[in-house]
């Protein structure tokens, strides 16, 4: 629905003036309750979110994974639902169903030769084409030589309405300096996911 809720919203107008007594598609089942999708469906078009967070990550050395860890820890001490999306091993089709009704993403990616891990940028293509109705992202990411995995991924994610709650890029496994930050940025996301409507 994510890219296509405007026109979902037309086509469930339409409906409305129906009594439909069945649903009948020319592939996929029969659905002889249609009250239950047509729920879903003026669900999934008006764009509603939950207080949610999806995050998703690659890590080379663990160090992401120890980030977006951290963060995941904050984010259910304050009660928010999270799905986890390890992307080395992650079904696309359960991410982009997460992301469908999420307030927010955590990203979490390494720097690979001056960029974003190729997952990472997979993942950052799937949220400009699906366009989630989420309004909030964290980038985490850590680096060996030289940092631009955030730099990028905030680049490729200018065209969407997602205000950056934080991001943090480090050198090496992440510090207690470091995990201090991720706390306050994740109580920070918490914040804004639990106001959000």
């Amino acid at each position: 629905m994510m890219p296509f809720r405007a026109m979902a919203q037309k086509a469930l107008e339409k409906l409305a003036r129906l009594e439909i007594k069945l649903i009948a598609p020319s592939h996929g089942p029969i659905h002889r309750m249609p009250e239950l999708i047509l729920n879903a469906y003026k669900h999934w078009a008006a764009g509603e979110t939950r207080q949610k967070v999806t995050i998703v990550y690659v890590s080379m050395w663990n160090s992401t994974d120890t980030m977006v860890k951290q963060m995941a820890e904050i984010l259910a001490a304050e009660d928010i639902e999270l799905a986890f999306h390890n992307l080395a091993v992650a079904d696309i089709g359960d991410l982009a169903k997460d992301l469908s009704d999420s307030r927010a993403v955590v990203l979490g990616a390494p720097t690979v030769l001056g960029g974003a891990h190729p997952l990472a940028i997979y993942t950052v293509y799937l949220l400009r084409i699906l366009r989630p109705p989420m309004k909030f992202a964290v980038l985490l990411s850590s680096y060996g030589w030289g940092g631009g995995a955030v730099r990028q991924i905030q680049e490729m994610l200018e065209q969407l309405k997602i205000e950056s709650v934080g991001a943090l890029e480090i050198n090496g496994p992440p510090m207690e300096d470091d995990m201090m930050q991720i706390i306050k940025i994740g109580k920070t996301l918490a914040k804004k996911v639990k106001e959000e409507t």
